[in-house]
């Protein structure tokens, strides 16, 4: 039968070997509850960006139960700054236009370490991805002046970090809101963002060593996370 193949990240080889290496560095790690998971996500306002099948009887394809409902230019999106831990999520933001070094200082200082300070334990850790923004030499300044440490994070690996999980549970509760109206739309990424359990949040920090072996067991290479 024809499937449509899984995307997954292009991997080089100094990407398989990183990921390994992370793999085996942290297989075992008892304290991942120290650590706050950061990262960016698109939500479309309309539509979604992956391909959808539906069975329908012949001849029927324009029959409007069958059709998938389209909006000229895709109806425009919103993206997203977010952070968890075991203990639940933290806040998001919405980045209004092209995110620069200086917006990602914003959201560290006036969102991220807020939050850190009143929630996370007095040693924790930040995980943030190879985004060449959040390298930026500003924020790698940022970052020691605040002290907060920052794992050290493999390329092009969006299945160890279990935020990914997050975003899609999300974007699965706010399936049925559609809007031409961004803020009714942030207002519902909001509430929907805040509703996920704590309890969800620390199963998925729990599946940590778990992604380690399996990415040990595929020397590297992607996993089903």
């Amino acid at each position: 039968m024809g499937r449509s193949p899984r995307k997954v990240p292009l991997l080089s080889r100094r990407n398989i070997k990183k990921r390994l290496q992370f793999g085996r560095q942290h297989l075992g790690r008892k304290n991942w509850n120290n650590v706050l998971w950061s990262d960016e996500t698109k939500i479309n306002l309309f539509g979604s960006d992956g391909k959808t099948f539906v069975r329908r009887p012949a001849n029927k394809e324009f029959h409007q139960k069958y059709t998938k409902k389209t909006v000229k230019y895709g109806g425009g999106s919103l993206m997203i700054w977010g952070c968890f831990s075991a203990s639940g999520v933290g806040p998001i933001f919405w980045i209004k236009g092209k995110m620069t070094a200086v917006d990602y200082l914003e959201i560290l200082q006036n969102k991220m370490l807020t939050f850190a300070e009143d929630e996370m334990p007095l040693r924790w850790e930040f995980m943030q991805d190879n985004d060449p923004k959040h390298s930026a030499r500003s924020v790698k300044s940022w970052f020691l002046e605040n002290q907060v440490p920052v794992m050290e994070w493999p390329p092009q690996s969006p299945d160890l970090n279990p935020i990914e999980h997050l975003w899609g549970v999300l974007k699965n509760k706010i399936g049925a809101f559609k809007s031409k109206n961004k803020n009714e739309v942030w207002s519902e990424i909001q509430n929907a963002w805040y509703s996920i359990s704590p309890d969800l949040c620390a199963n998925l920090v729990g599946s940590m060593n778990r992604r380690c072996q399996e990415v040990i067991k595929m020397k590297g290479a992607s996993t089903r996370y």
